[in-house]
Parts: structure tokens; sequence; C-alpha cells
């Protein structure tokens, strides 16, 4: 209960009591809240300052070195923002010993994948879907799924909507989006490969649209999953609701979806009508 004034209360005090967070749930005046937040952030820095030993001696009983290069690959594997972060979830016991292992593993895997990548023979370009393409570029997306990310143009290329670009995972300022054609392109991706994102520009102006399919076939076990599985599969694809009916045999469904372009939804009704059982597939 919220302490009044005259109410009588008993202090239970402790040598070893420190701050926490859930202390601010309680704390209602500014002075209290910035003498609890003061104290969590000099415990903060004292753990930071264990956890950066206690990392160095763990990497080292796992043949690694604490330099530039592995703490950068820290901070992307453990996606923390900067390196006082990894040191404080060390410290704190966030990042154990178990974890410090996968991380190790992990880099042993992509050592071993750099150098198969090497000797093998190029594999053939994937035959992609290519999406409509305008000649307005005025936004920036960055890896596979298109995601929208906050960023900065780097200052060596100053690249423009249109130029072909990529993004790179910074320490400390977040991406950085430089020109393929950058001066510094080819040291960061070859010294710093595991930071890279894809990035390309796209027309803000292809707006999502819904659209109604209408299917009929043969009806058999298991075709209402298969057809939900090909859609719930690509990621540009929103499906609204989904509806069958069946009699005789025989069966009719709509579907409702929202798509990004008329590429995504031809390739999706092609993918239906590839489906075991279906007959027809229509859009209303």
């Amino acid at each position: 209960n919220e302490l009044k004034s005259g109410d009588q209360v008993e202090i239970i005090t402790s040598e070893n009591a420190k701050p926490t967070a859930n202390w601010l749930n309680y704390a209602t005046t500014g002075r209290a809240r910035s003498k609890i937040k003061s104290s969590l952030k000099d415990e903060k820095k004292q753990l930071a300052e264990e956890g950066k030993v206690i990392l160095a001696r763990k990497l080292k009983s796992l043949k690694l070195n604490l330099d530039e290069s592995t703490l950068n690959q820290l901070v992307v594997f453990f996606k923390v923002k900067t390196s006082l972060d990894l040191y404080y979830r060390v410290g704190a016991g966030i990042i154990d010993n178990q974890k410090l292992k996968d991380f190790a593993a992990s880099r042993s895997n992509a050592f071993i994948s750099f150098f198969k990548n090497r000797i093998r023979k190029p594999d053939k370009p994937e035959d992609v879907h290519k999406e409509e393409i305008t000649e307005k570029f005025d936004q920036l997306v960055f890896g596979k799924n298109e995601d929208k990310l906050d960023y900065k143009m780097a200052n060596c290329c100053n690249p423009i909507p249109g130029d072909d670009v990529f993004g790179f995972v910074t320490v400390n300022e977040g991406i950085k989006v430089h020109k393929t054609n950058c001066p510094n392109a080819l040291q960061l991706q070859s010294n710093y490969s595991y930071r890279i994102m894809p990035a390309k520009w796209i027309d803000s102006t292809q707006r999502e649209f819904k659209a109604i399919l209408e299917i009929s076939g043969i009806d058999t076990i298991g075709l209402v999953n298969e057809v939900t599985k090909v859609i719930s599969n690509n990621l540009h694809i929103d499906m609204k609701s989904v509806h069958f009916d069946s009699n005789d045999g025989f069966f009719t469904g709509k579907i409702v979806v929202v798509v990004k372009n008329k590429t995504i939804l031809s390739n999706l009704v092609e993918n239906i009508k590839k489906i075991n059982g279906i007959d027809k597939v229509t859009r209303v």
C-alpha cells in the first residue's frame, strides 16, 4: 500500500541489501528514482568490469582471444548493442559457459564453411521470381524479409536512393549503409562478412492489397493443411481467412490474402495448383 503522512513503518536494514530495478515501481519522488537509477548504473558498471575479466578467462579456456574481432563477433552473436552490455551480461551470469561454448562452435562452423565455399564450384544462380520493378526507389529494406530498419548513410561513399547498397552492422552506431562499390566495401565484406546485411531500395507506393481466391477440386485428407502450409511458408503473404465446404467427395473454398504485388499473388496461385486434388484456382 502507498504510504501516507503519519503512517508508522518498520525499517528492516541489511548490510548486503542493494537497490534493484523493482524499486523504481515503488519510488514516487524524482529524487528517490534518481538515486536508485544512479546506484543501478554504478552496479552495472561494476558488473561489467568483472564480466570483462571473466569473459577473457573463459574465452582463453576455449582457445580464443578477447581481441577487437572476437568482441565484434560476440556483440553480433548475442544481439547486444555495445560491448558494455556484453560484459554486464557475462558478469551477471546471463551469458554462461554453455552460451560461450555455443558461440565458439558457431565461429568454428563459420570458419569451416568459408573454406568449403572457397573450393566448391559456384552454384548456378537461383531462379527467383523478381517483383515488379518501378522507376521510383524511395525506401530502403534489409534482408530476405525486406524489413524496415533504422540506419545511417555511410559518409565514405554517401549512397543515394537507387544505388546498389548493403548494410553493415556496427558495434555502436547501428546499421551503416554503403554502396556496393564503396572503397571500403571489399575490406568490410572480407573481414566482417558476418555483419553484412543485404539491402535494396524499393518503391513505397507498391502498397499491399487484398485478394480473394476461389479454389475447387477433389476432397482429400489433409488438403486444407496443404493449402494453408503453402501460404504460411511465404513470408510476403498474410492470410486473413480461409473457408472450405465439402460435398460428395468434392470441395470448394475461398481464401482471403494480403500481398505486396501481383507477382507474389501469381506465384501463390501456381503453387496452390500444384497441390494434389486441386482442380481450379481463380481470383475473384
